[in-house]
């Protein structure tokens, strides 16, 4: 309706701006009324087409599949109470994907405690972690896949990818409850986390007599430790630390850290 009212007033005003009269005729015939005109035109264009792109963000879709384009949208799944925020990607096949996790340049720290964890941090347009509390919404609700896109410092880009991804409530510590078939090319480092709790610095769900997340300064579905540590400290390619950094240890192992890691789920496709 607001997009319609828009396109009338746009109307309205190039029919009011071009109604001729005796003392504007010689400045029509110099043609800078029509620069004029033609100037406030385009004016309301992009105000047109800025409220129209608000409008869309705006809006609320069930899934990420249904959303223009790749960004910023609130989605309701049928299951849900609520309508959450989430960053849609439309580009990686297919689309539809909602993005959990993102790290590409170090700006945001990922080395925090259960409630940070639990909630979501960071920026939908930068580096950010979704929030266990939305993951499990979203799988729950019906079955998800998981895609795991990871670079190098090297500029080598390789995938992961699992069928089939769902996670408990908090009190099951949000446990892997559900772990499907992998396929790709950066090797099989997930697949060991299927039952296994999420573990903070200040909340110890793994299974070794030490503290996993602390030692190895992360956030994660940790066992004995890990094979994979995607919210690890970020640093930069090679490093005499074992096991610390951002890595996918079937990748490039456990001395390096990656450029990139970007974590995003979908609804299985029938």
């Amino acid at each position: 309706m607001l997009k319609v009212s828009l396109l009338f007033a746009l109307t309205l005003s190039v029919g009011v701006q071009c109604e001729p009269s005796s003392e504007t005729s010689s400045v029509v015939k110099d043609g800078f009324a029509f620069e004029m005109i033609m100037t406030k035109l385009k004016l309301l264009e992009d105000r047109l087409t800025q409220t129209a792109q608000l409008m869309e963000n705006s809006s609320e879709y069930k899934f990420c599949s249904a959303v223009p384009a790749s960004g910023v949208y609130k989605i309701q799944p049928e299951s849900l109470s609520d309508p959450i925020t989430v960053l849609c990607d439309q580009e990686y096949d297919s689309g539809g994907w909602v993005v959990i996790q993102h790290r590409f340049d170090g700006s945001t720290n990922f080395y925090r405690n259960w409630k940070e964890y639990k909630h979501g941090f960071g920026n939908l347009d930068g580096e950010f972690w979704l929030g266990l509390d939305r993951i499990y919404q979203l799988t729950v609700s019906r079955p998800h896949e998981l895609i795991v896109l990871l670079e190098d410092f090297e500029g080598n880009s390789t995938i992961a990818k699992y069928d089939l991804f769902e996670i408990g409530h908090e009190d099951q510590k949000y446990v892997v409850t559900k772990m499907g078939g992998y396929s790709g090319t950066a090797g099989d480092s997930f697949s060991g986390t299927k039952g296994m709790k999420f573990s903070t610095f200040d909340a110890d769900n793994d299974t070794w007599e030490n503290q996993c997340a602390v030692t190895f300064a992360g956030a994660w579905w940790y066992s004995n430790c890990h094979s994979s540590n995607l919210n690890g400290k970020y640093l930069r390619g090679k490093t005499a630390e074992y096991a610390t950094a951002m890595e996918w240890s079937s990748f490039r192992g456990h001395h390096y850290a990656l450029k990139s890691a970007k974590m995003m789920i979908r609804p299985t496709r029938a």
